[in-house]
């Protein structure tokens, strides 16, 4: 593949030109699959419920409550109708029709998600790859602000139903919520494996409980299916008038979860997902939708509040908040798990710093565990529970994260659309400004809500977006500087023959920063120890903008004589890095390896702060302790760590 703007922000500025493969992992927005994933043995459709649709299985608990806790509805008829047809033709528009039949088209080899779908957009509009990068950092930024809020507003909502069935332990509800999302961040080092085969049959149970209450209070109610009529949900708004964007922004809870649709479904395959949104997920949440809103009319004493959990008789709410809690969890654990995929990811991909990460599972495609992230993240849920405390404060914040992505996906897709698909500008542009309708008043009216919670997905991602641009600006800067003072390879290479280099015993490989320059490491050990090894391996390392690469087709060597080769290995954005498998791999090649005397040699710059100003003096200091605190090179890319040599050189930035 030829190497591409996108490849050079992907330059390590440590090691290898275009950083490594990532492994396994779900596309950057969306819900990593727990114990699920390529070659999983459940059924198709089980897996997409217990991966996919967790987050939007369990917006039932809170979207009509929340409506009618902070004022935008209250429990007569004009108003549960409208706000009811809202919720049911925005979840069928915005997530059956956009999401599940045309954004899933655009997948990258079978693999979605924001960082998939901009390394798509990228492949064919590569004149627009800066533009491309910008989205994708913004996307990526705002997930993080989603996978805070989600863990927070769903254990949270699903616990308070304690308060429901015994109202004396409501001083409970927010321990309680502490103790479990504690609990959930402490597990997940161990990976979700031996638990991850139950949540498809749990989120079964799950959608089949919300169907049967739903229906049972429609059956009481029947009126409330006019809420099918979108005339009730036109008119709700049109006399709402500047009030329309307060009820958009609780309507968007019903949609929450749509990107999980694109991004998860490398791991359980495009047509699961859509048989499982067509055949359960829809059906169930609309039927639970409706009845809520039946229960609302026919009692408004009781469904005023908390109206999920009374859908049931007071004997079985027990029952209901068990369930809901561990629906929650599920959900939980799919966005956590999420986080620690799109960490790493963006790390291999060039947007973030070298991260240390743990695959937890031998046998499942995915299961990665990113220790930094879990901590960052565990002490960002607690604190937003512990600040916001009621799931219906949560609410208010929870959509402009989320729309936002949405946004920035459908960019994305109108890119695709016309570059991948071929279509017209006629076709595309009206297509995808009908659906970008949706999305953009949705996060319009999330962005209403800045004063009231929504500062905090704001705040998260303006944060990390400036942490993403100064690491890509600094690795800019930084492979810049190197070029400018590199020595050219061949240049390097004609000082072997000089009689005062002693060679010795055994095979070194030197990662390349790049591919046309000596390495430092290489260029440290003539300078100052006069030495080489008899055997010389330059390895070259590039992440492509496809997410999985065929063996066949992953090294190439080139062997330049005298015990010398150039070694070129190839890792999709999506597969984990293990630069040892490669360079044994080149023995079928003619690459001669001494594998009881092998060194990997790496180099490491010591950076310091250069006279330059600008908007680089805020943010060099930014990259300069991101670069200090990263993962070591070793673990990165599999190396044992007995066998790596660092040596570092000072350079000015």
């Amino acid at each position: 593949m030829a190497h591409t703007d996108i490849d050079t922000v992907a330059v390590d500025p440590d090691l290898p030109q275009g950083g490594a493969g990532v492994g396994p992992i779900q596309g950057a927005a969306g819900a990593a699959a727990p114990g699920l994933a390529h070659g999983a043995t459940q059924s198709g459709l089980l897996a997409a419920l217990g991966i996919v649709f967790g987050d939007i299985g369990t917006s039932p608990i809170y979207t009509l409550d929340t409506a009618l806790k902070i004022g935008v509805i209250q429990p007569i008829q004009a108003d549960v109708l409208g706000f009811l047809s809202l919720a049911i033709w925005s979840l069928l528009i915005v997530v059956g029709v956009w999401y599940a039949a045309f954004i899933m088209r655009a997948d990258n080899r079978g693999e979605g998600g924001i960082f998939a779908l901009m390394a798509l957009a990228h492949q064919s509009a590569p004149n627009m790859a800066g533009f491309i990068a910008v989205l994708g950092i913004i996307g990526a930024s705002l997930f993080y602000g989603d996978a805070v809020i989600t863990p927070a507003i769903s254990v949270l909502s699903a616990v308070e139903g304690l308060s429901v069935t015994a109202p004396a332990l409501d001083h409970l509800v927010l321990p309680l919520a502490l103790v479990i999302l504690t609990t959930l961040f402490a597990v997940q080092r161990g990976g979700a494996s031996r638990v991850g085969g139950w949540f498809g049959p749990i989120m079964m149970v799950w959608f089949g409980v919300l169907a049967v209450l739903g229906l049972w209070q429609i059956v009481q109610y029947p009126v409330v299916l006019a809420a099918f009529d979108p005339r009730w949900g036109l008119s709700f708004l049109l006399h709402a008038g500047w009030g329309a964007f307060a009820i958009l922004a609780v309507v968007v809870l019903a949609v929450t979860g749509a990107e999980a649709l694109y991004a998860d479904m490398g791991h359980v395959g495009r047509q699961a997902v859509r048989k499982a949104f067509v055949f359960v997920v829809a059906p169930s949440l609309i039927l639970n939708y409706l009845g809520q809103g039946a229960h609302a009319l026919r009692d408004p004493v009781n469904g005023a509040h908390d109206t999920f959990f009374h859908l049931v008789p007071p004997a079985m709410q027990p029952f209901l908040v068990v369930l809901a809690t561990l629906a929650t969890v599920i959900a939980s654990q799919a966005v956590i798990s999420g986080a620690f995929a799109v960490t790493h990811q963006a790390s291999h991909l060039g947007f973030w710093p070298r991260v240390e990460t743990r695959h937890t599972s031998a046998a499942e495609r995915g299961q990665v565990y990113v220790p930094s992230v879990n901590l960052v993240l565990f002490m960002a849920v607690i604190t937003v529970v512990l600040v916001f405390q009621k799931s219906e404060k949560l609410a208010e914040a929870y959509g402009f994260a989320v729309t936002g992505t949405m946004v920035v996906t459908s960019m994305l897709a109108f890119l695709v659309a016309r570059k991948v698909w071929g279509w017209p500008a006629w076709k595309a542009i009206p297509v995808v400004a009908f659906f970008m309708l949706f999305d953009v008043s949705f996060f319009l009216s999330c962005a209403t809500k800045v004063l009231h919670g929504a500062w905090l997905p704001l705040v998260l991602g303006v944060l990390l977006i400036l942490v993403m641009a100064g690491w890509r600006m600094g690795r800019t800067r930084l492979a810049a500087r190197r070029r400018h003072e590199g020595v050219p390879l061949k240049i390097a290479l004609s000082a072997l023959r000089s009689p005062r280099v002693e060679h010795v015993r055994g095979t070194a490989v030197y990662l390349m920063e790049d591919k046309t320059l000596a390495p430092r490491a290489f260029l440290h050990n003539l300078k100052h120890n006069k030495a080489c090894h008899q055997q010389i391996v330059f390895l070259s390392i590039q992440t492509t903008d496809t997410p999985w690469i065929e063996d066949a087709c992953r090294v190439k060597a080139e062997t330049l004589g005298e015990g010398l080769a150039l070694v070129q290995v190839r890792f999709g954005f999506m597969e984990a890095p293990d630069v040892p498998a490669a360079v044994k791999a080149t023995e079928t090649m003619g690459v001669h390896i001494d594998r009881k005397d092998l060194s990997y040699f790496v180099s490491r710059a010591h950076l310091v702060e250069g006279d330059e100003g600008g908007l680089w003096t805020w943010l060099r200091g930014l990259f300069i302790f991101l670069y200090r605190n990263q993962a070591e090179p070793a673990e990165y890319y599999n190396i044992p760590h007995g066998r790596v040599v660092d040596l570092g050189s000072q350079i000015t930035i």
